[in-house]
Parts: C-alpha cells; structure tokens; sequence
C-alpha cells in the first residue's frame, strides 16, 4: 500500500504498549504497520501465551504486526552488546528503511551511530501530542500511566510532562 505508515520495534516498546491502557489503540494513531523481526514475537510470547497466534489474537493486531525475516548480513558495530530482540529489529529498521521503537539505552546508542531515527513509547505519545491526534489530557494520562508502571524514568517523564503542559 502506497503511503503505509511503518514503523520497526524492538520487543520493549511493544511491552510498553501491552502495559499502558489501550496501548495499541494508540499507536493504530500513528502506524498502519509495526515490522517486527520473528525475534522479537517469540520474546513477546515467551512465558505468557501458548504461541505467537494467541497472542496476536489477545491484543488483536494481527492487521498491525508484520513479522518479517531479517537478512542480517551487515555487520552492525556495537551489535555484541545487544540482545537478539534489539540486534534484529535495528538490522530491520535499516533494511527497510524505517524508524525504530526502541527503549533500551544500548540498543539507542546503536540506533544513534547508525544514523537510525528512534524513540520510546513516550516519544511517541509527544509525537502524537504535538501534531493534534491526542489531546493534552491524553498524553498526560498516558505519561503518568508510563511511569507509574516503571516503563518510563523520572526524568523522561518530567521532560515530556512540561512539553505536554507547554
């Protein structure tokens, strides 16, 4: 589909969202598609379902989430110090050209050397915010749902919070 708004995710911000109310409702807001790497389905379905349709049915994405197989070939400089999950989904943010939803600290520091476009979950929720598809109540109520589930540190949340009161 011409004009598909994609995005790749690492397993992270996808957990994010599985913890902040309507969490993928959100993100429908700003991507038609999430590309993930099969690494990344097995880490979100590992301990909690009984395999990768269950949980795709659970959260009821299955229009959301591309599951695409990374080639992998390019040697990515710092990659020995990322998890599979991470390594994989940074190799498919440059593959496909895309931004990537990424939370950890390393995997961002990777992102950053390669000249990848990145965020977390509450960068999205500010890219929401700021182009008018979630109100300021919205993206405020979404922030404290972030950190009060300790998927978001004092100081994100704080930063984001004064650009959402502005």
């Amino acid at each position: 589909m011409t004009g598909e708004r994609r995005i790749a995710s690492d397993t992270g911000p996808l957990i994010t969202l599985e913890k902040l109310s309507n969490g993928y409702r959100f993100i429908r807001l700003l991507y038609d598609k999430i590309l993930i790497p099969r690494v990344v389905l097995e880490e979100l379905v590992q301990g909690q379902f009984l395999d990768s349709r269950a949980y795709i049915e659970h959260y009821g994405i299955a229009d959301l989430l591309r599951v695409v197989d990374v080639q992998g070939n390019r040697e990515i400089p710092g990659g020995e110090l990322l998890d599979s999950g991470e390594l994989k989904a940074i190799q498919l943010a440059l593959e496909e050209g895309l931004p990537l939803l990424i939370e950890e600290e390393a995997g961002r520091q990777v992102a950053r050397q390669l000249g990848l476009q990145f965020s977390g979950v509450a960068g999205q929720i500010l890219r929401a915010f700021r182009t008018g598809l979630v109100p300021a109540t919205e993206a405020a109520e979404m922030l404290e749902e972030l950190f009060r589930t300790g998927r978001i540190n004092k100081r994100i949340y704080e930063g984001s919070m004064e650009v959402v009161r502005g």
